[in-house]
């Protein structure tokens, strides 16, 4: 069964994930040379959250809704002013075509719209997705843009075939459904073919915190890759019941991070916390 990420659109680890790869754009963006983005896994580009599955869920109204609508933003970090104005950006081309307001939620913008919004003219983007109908929107949504190509393949694979770029510096972003029980191995082999291709890249990889064993073994199995720089940093909304079905733990793993995006990254992640929690 093909999974939906609409359900999910903007949702907590959404708004954690996107925080995170915004700054480690921004970071490429510090030098006038180009980088390459690459995403694994890409999705459809945008998510209407006024749509039934993802009104089915509500996922997104403990997530970007919440930061959407924060009253005091001024004194929030500056990462997360950047987020809400690019939500901001894609609602407000949305409210001139439907007549509502610019301030109104109707759209989340998935990882390639948001990475589109900061590329700058000499940057490029590949866009990889396995699902037929949703590379059609794909080519659809950036069809009017030269700087990036969208390619109906295994994300997976993308790393034999796009890695190392031509331009020596890129982000790589490993995002995938996690609905098949090998992905934690499907990642480990693709970060192998990345690592002998393209080992100086930053490498992003998100992942579902469910159960800690196989996280635990993950973790173990990134440590024996031969990686010189790897962080892990987690995010949660409140204790999980054992019960409970809902995600409320994710985390991601940036493999060649920045210098000092730890420490950058910290305020974040706490203000985050409050405000999601």
């Amino acid at each position: 069964m093909q999974y939906h990420h609409i359900y999910h659109a903007g949702n907590f680890a959404d708004v954690f994930k996107h925080c995170v790869l915004i700054m480690l754009v921004q970071t490429l963006c510090k030098k006038d040379k180009p980088f390459v983005f690459l995403d694994t896994h890409a999705g459809i580009g945008r998510y209407d959250v006024t749509s039934a599955m993802a009104q089915k869920t509500g996922e997104y109204q403990a997530g970007i809704s919440v930061v959407y609508g924060f009253p005091d933003l001024a004194n929030a970090p500056d990462v997360i002013k950047t987020y809400v104005d690019l939500v901001r950006a894609q609602n407000h081309q949305d409210a001139k075509k439907i007549a509502e307001s610019e301030n109104t939620l109707h759209c989340y913008p998935g990882s390639p719209a948001i990475v589109q919004a900061l590329l700058r003219p000499q940057d490029r983007m590949i866009l990889v997705e396995l699902h037929q109908e949703d590379v059609k929107l794909l080519k659809q949504e950036f069809a009017q843009d030269k700087r990036i190509a969208v390619h109906h393949a295994n994300g997976y694979q993308s790393m034999k075939a796009f890695l190392p770029p031509k331009q020596g510096r890129g982000l790589i972003l490993m995002d995938p459904a996690f609905e098949d029980p090998n992905d934690f191995n499907n990642i480990i082999a693709a970060l192998k073919d990345g690592l002998e291709r393209f080992p100086h890249g930053i490498y992003a990889v998100w992942y579902p915190i469910k159960d800690n064993l196989p996280i635990r073994d993950f973790q173990q199995e990134l440590s024996f890759l031969g990686f010189q720089n790897v962080l892990l940093t987690e995010f949660s909304i409140g204790k999980v019941a054992t019960a409970d079905t809902h995600l409320k733990r994710c985390g991601m793993a940036i493999i060649n991070p920045p210098w000092q995006f730890a420490e950058q990254l910290e305020p974040v992640i706490t203000w985050l916390e409050a405000v999601l929690c």
